[in-house]
């Protein structure tokens, strides 16, 4: 007799247990990770969708609480991108004169570097992108400017961070905002001397240099093997920037990177000084058309005399992704707004992703986009918003090319270090989304049945460590794998 009950409730036991590779048995793993020491406070979600199947089909855990998405914006922007601008698109950067060349060479009048928003311009080298821009001034009949050399940043306003972002972020070179003329990825290099440990760290100076900003140094020595743990505090177009927090010690020196409080006058600036030096005169100061606007002077009407064109969207897409490099998607995300509702605002280019993918059938409600790159602690994203986004974007044209640029698991890009060596090695492809007390992922995972899924999950004000939370995340993985 008790045999048989035994017999009766070890197949009860199993009847009610999830089945090993269902979606039951991904969600099981969720809630098992909600009551785990390092997520019991936390809130977390998951949402999966078959690609053969329909956004309906979604499984999840707290699938539709809003939270925050981190970098794993960076996904929504570029998938949108990818579908609005598409990804052969380039951005333009054009030279125009505003005055009248005459016979002798002289440009009477400005010369207008005017941006395009292209995230890459002169990242490579300021001085080859320079003597590219001599030349083609030279080939346009002009050797010499009575008047200035004229930054325009106005394709994205001049609103350059978001202002959710926080105040120790937009110093840094990782906070630097978009800039209508982006420039050497809108940083410069601070670099100090380490005498002692403890001790102050002398600013040994800037590369480039930041004339008029001034700087007060209140950075420390900190220990060998301490890693860079230096943050810049200066706003946008200020000019007064404090450097604090401590450089390990271990060498003669220490260089942190910082944001170009201005991109658009530093190119104006570099570029008159590039000129002067090189014997082509240019005789006013350099200045920018905000500044000009805020004097109320204005421009004459202008010339085309050179163009040049940033790499593919595609090849773009790929590093912003990979590296998750904000800068890049935040000029992303503004070329969207321009392009779609003719301004390259924040609040322009968050109605045109929205306005995207609720035209595709998605529900976007308590949907909140304050940044395209996922900086800003105000996004609120669910987990199914973002699924039903990424389900979506797999059914769209040019899918692998948004697809190609998301990392992959144990492989690639920011998710090299995660799920190596595990069953979710080599089939996960995702955007990994990272600030304080957040770790999420979002993108497509290939089972062993041959299904693919696109998913999100998300974890937002857990109280353990990294590597837990890593780990958790790789289980979860791992139990899709198995589906």
């Amino acid at each position: 007799m008790l045999r048989s009950l035994f017999s009766v409730s070890f197949v009860l036991v199993l009847s009610l247990a999830p089945v090993l590779g269902s979606p039951e048995a991904v969600i099981a793993e969720m809630e098992k990770i909600q009551n785990e020491p390092a997520t019991k406070t936390a809130s977390i979600g998951l949402c999966f969708i078959p690609l053969d199947g329909e956004p309906s089909d979604a499984r999840g855990y707290r699938l539709d609480t809003a939270l925050i998405p981190a970098s794993t914006m960076k996904a929504i922007t570029t998938a949108a991108a990818n579908e609005i601008l598409g990804p052969d698109f380039t951005f333009q950067t054009r030279l125009e004169t505003a005055g009248l060349v005459d016979e002798e060479g002289t440009l009477t009048g400005n010369l207008v570097v005017r941006g395009g928003g292209d995230p890459t311009l002169a990242e490579s080298g300021i001085s080859s992108t320079f003597a590219k821009w001599k030349t083609a001034l030279q080939e346009a009949g002009i050797e010499k400017i009575e008047g200035s050399i004229v930054g325009d940043a106005s394709i994205f306003g001049t609103q350059r961070v978001s202002d959710s972002w926080p105040w120790n972020d937009f110093g840094n070179y990782y906070g630097s905002g978009p800039c209508g003329l982006t420039f050497h990825q809108n940083q410069f290099y601070a670099s100090f001397s380490t005498p002692k440990v403890g001790g102050p760290a002398p600013l040994i100076g800037t590369d480039p240099k930041l004339p008029r900003v001034k700087f007060f140094n209140e950075m420390r020595v900190g220990a060998s093997g301490s890693g860079d743990n230096g943050y810049i505090y200066g706003a946008p177009y200020g000019n007064v920037f404090y450097l604090r927090g401590t450089v390990p010690d271990g060498s003669s020196s220490f260089t942190i990177r910082g944001a170009l409080p201005d991109p658009a006058l530093f190119c104006a600036r570099a570029f008159t000084k590039y000129l002067n030096t090189g014997g082509f005169e240019v005789s006013g100061e350099p200045t920018t058309v905000r500044l000009m606007n805020d004097a109320g002077e204005s421009l004459a009407a202008r010339k085309i005399i050179h163009e040049q064109e940033s790499a593919t969207l595609k090849e773009i897409m790929y590093s912003t992704n990979m590296k998750s490099v904000n800068l890049r998607a935040e000029c992303i995300f503004r070329m969207i707004g321009h392009e779609v509702k003719g301004k390259g605002t924040i609040d322009a280019s968050s109605d045109a992703v929205r306005d995207h993918w609720a035209a595709r059938g998605v529900d976007m409600t308590g949907y909140i986009m304050d940044d395209g790159s996922g900086l800003s602690r105000a996004n609120l994203v669910t987990p199914r918003q973002m699924a039903e986004i990424l389900y979506h974007a797999a059914k769209g044209k040019d899918f692998n090319a948004f697809k190609y640029t998301l990392p992959v698991a144990g492989q690639s890009g920011t998710l090299r270090s995660i799920g190596g060596g595990s069953a979710a090695s080599g089939r996960v492809r995702a955007k990994s989304g990272t600030i304080g007390r957040v770790r999420n992922y979002s993108g497509y995972v290939s089972t062993r049945s041959g299904k693919e899924y696109a998913f999100a999950i998300f974890m937002t004000n857990y109280s353990g460590d990294l590597s837990t939370i890593k780990s958790q995340i790789v289980r979860v993985w791992s139990k899709m794998v198995a589906m």
